[in-house]
């Protein structure tokens, strides 16, 4: 009888016996360590992903604060040019009643200084131009008394009340203009409404994420006890009294770029010695009609324009054989306006004026006006301060922390939905001091547009360079000028920058951290 043998009876798999059920604990605690590794992937990925959002939106916080710094000081920069452009219709204003007085006088004058004019065939002009003005002075004596001496003076009467007007115009836009400086500037005003918008900012990248808080970053000034939030605390000034020289320096070249404000001189010299006057005739000296003009800015609050117009002429002196041959003025013309504060009428024996006083003292003299005090003198305004000033790359810095507390940021032990489940422990993020915080720096700085006006090569060894000029640097004529920021220029940009390691210490400190 043959035995059976151990297997048989039983199926065969793969040639040994089945082992069910042992890999199911091992299967367990594979399962469990990916679990837990992926909770803690979870918490990894959610704290990277707060942390991107924290750091992109503290960079658009920083930025829209700097984009209001930039704002603000262009705001400035062309509310200083309104008000120089507002000295420079004052100039003007007075320069042009000054003008109208003296042509009124000059249409009054001329039948009576140069009689010649009154003919009707012109030849009395015609000799005139010979021995005593020149033609084109000949042929304006003729037209002004022939056909238009009545209507000078008609209109020349009405210009003096029309500038005052004017000027009234003028004082009042300069109000408004100082009066939205001097709101931008108020105390904490802009430091509120920046803010505001910066908290806007934030809550607009955290709609329906929960709650961030701004808050822009304390540092001590370099030097000094003293905290400053940012640098515009420290950044502009307003420039009153004295200070106001530099406004006065800008408002002058703005206005003397019209030459009629500057100087309204010219000479109209006689044709041929007179040959009566036989020493002059040997020396070439001529009879000639002196027209001198100009306006100017006395001290700090006051325009004056004077014209005034003479005739020189020339004549023997001396004894009979002394070839001595002197001048003598006979004033034509003359017209005078000035403008200043009530109670602030300046000196102005010294003042230029186109050389009237010096060149024709006669017709100097007799100019005289009522004077406007409608006038407030030149106004204050707002420019960096002397320290900035004297920067030549002035910069204006703004550091902001934005804090996020740690219930709200979205881990397992914060705002995750999973956190509220009771079957699950909570791993623990740690955040510094309970919150997760993050900072950004903004940056306004001063430069000019770039124009493509003719660029530059220049080669230094085996490299060859190209330099685009800009609009300044070509009008003054070497490609090397900068122009340095002021508040004068509206060229204030912004742009984000790193942060300073001031504010990085002071933002671990508040973190509870080694600065």
């Amino acid at each position: 009888m043959k035995r059976a043998g151990p297997y048989e009876g039983r199926p065969i798999f793969g040639g040994g016996p089945t082992q069910s059920g042992q890999a199911l604990i091992y299967g367990m605690f594979v399962l469990i360590g990916s679990l837990t590794a992926l909770f803690f992937l979870f918490n990894t990925g959610q704290l990277s992903s707060e942390k991107t959002k924290l750091v992109n939106t503290a960079d658009a916080v920083a930025y829209s604060a700097g984009v209001m710094h930039a704002r603000a000081l262009n705001f400035d920069a062309y509310n200083n040019r309104a008000l120089v452009a507002n000295e420079v219709l004052v100039a003007q204003l007075v320069s042009l009643s000054s003008w109208a007085q003296y042509a009124k006088t000059h249409a009054e004058n001329l039948p009576s200084v140069f009689p010649e004019c009154i003919d009707q065939s012109g030849e009395g002009a015609a000799f005139g131009a010979t021995f005593n003005y020149g033609p084109l002075y000949a042929a304006m004596c003729y037209l002004t008394v022939q056909f238009a001496s009545v209507e000078i003076q008609r209109v020349a009467d009405l210009i003096p009340d029309l500038t005052r007007v004017v000027l009234d115009e003028v004082e009042a836009n300069k109000s408004a203009i100082q009066a939205a400086q001097l709101l931008l500037h108020a105390p904490l005003y802009f430091q509120e409404i920046r803010g505001a918008v910066m908290q806007q900012v934030a809550d607009k990248n955290y709609a329906g994420d929960g709650t961030v808080s701004v808050e822009p970053v304390n540092t001590l000034q370099p030097g000094s006890a003293t905290v400053l939030t940012d640098d515009w605390e420290n950044f502009t000034q307003r420039s009153t009294g004295d200070e106001r020289v530099r406004l006065a320096e800008v408002a002058k070249i703005a206005a003397y770029s019209d030459k009629f404000v500057k100087e309204r001189n010219w000479d109209a010299k006689a044709l041929l010695p007179p040959f009566w006057e036989w020493k002059c005739l040997l020396q070439n000296k001529k009879n000639s009609v002196k027209r001198r003009g100009g306006t100017e800015l006395i001290s700090l609050d006051e325009w004056k324009a004077e014209d005034t117009e003479s005739f020189w002429r020339v004549r023997n002196s001396g004894g009979f054989f002394s070839t001595r041959c002197s001048e003598s003025e006979r004033p034509i013309a003359e017209g005078e306006q000035r403008v200043f504060p009530p109670g602030l009428e300046a000196d102005t024996s010294a003042a230029y004026l186109g050389g009237s006083p010096s060149t024709n003292p006669q017709a100097h003299g007799l100019a005289s006006s009522t004077a406007w005090t409608n006038y407030s003198g030149l106004p204050s305004f707002y420019e960096l301060t002397p320290e900035w000033l004297a920067n030549p790359d002035p910069r204006l810095t703004f550091a902001v922390r934005l804090v996020r507390n740690a219930a709200t940021v979205r881990t397992s032990d914060g705002a995750s939905p999973i956190a509220s489940s009771e079957h699950l422990n909570r791993f623990d993020t740690n955040l510094a001091n309970g919150v997760m915080a993050a900072m950004a720096t903004s940056e306004v700085y001063f430069e000019r547009p770039w124009f493509n006006t003719g660029d530059d090569t220049y080669t230094t060894g085996d490299a060859t360079y190209v330099v685009t000029k800009n609009q300044y640097a070509v009008n003054s004529g070497n490609p090397d000028t900068r122009e340095i920021g002021s508040l004068f220029n509206p060229y204030w940009q912004i742009r984000l920058v790193p942060n300073r390691a001031a504010d990085i210490a002071n933002v671990r400190t508040l973190q509870g951290l080694q600065p």
